[in-house]
């Protein structure tokens, strides 16, 4: 009886529960998306990323796809 009422309040409260978990992660990354828009300059077309030149000041070399 306790798992069928315990069930009904779950169903019951389920929506507000999930939108409320979807609102906390958010939460959560709407700073970590400002930073990172921040961080990422841009760069102009067929020009090297920030972080492919900082890649290369560090002795770094780009990996190239295939």
């Amino acid at each position: 009886m306790k798992d069928e009422q315990f069930m009904r309040v779950w169903n019951d409260g389920h929506d507000h529960f999930s939108a409320d978990i979807a609102r906390g992660l958010h939460w959560l990354a709407t700073p970590f998306r400002r930073l990172g828009e921040w961080i990422a300059l841009p760069s102009a077309p067929g020009e090297d990323s920030v972080f492919t030149r900082a890649a290369a000041r560090c002795g770094i070399r780009p990996r190239r796809a295939r």
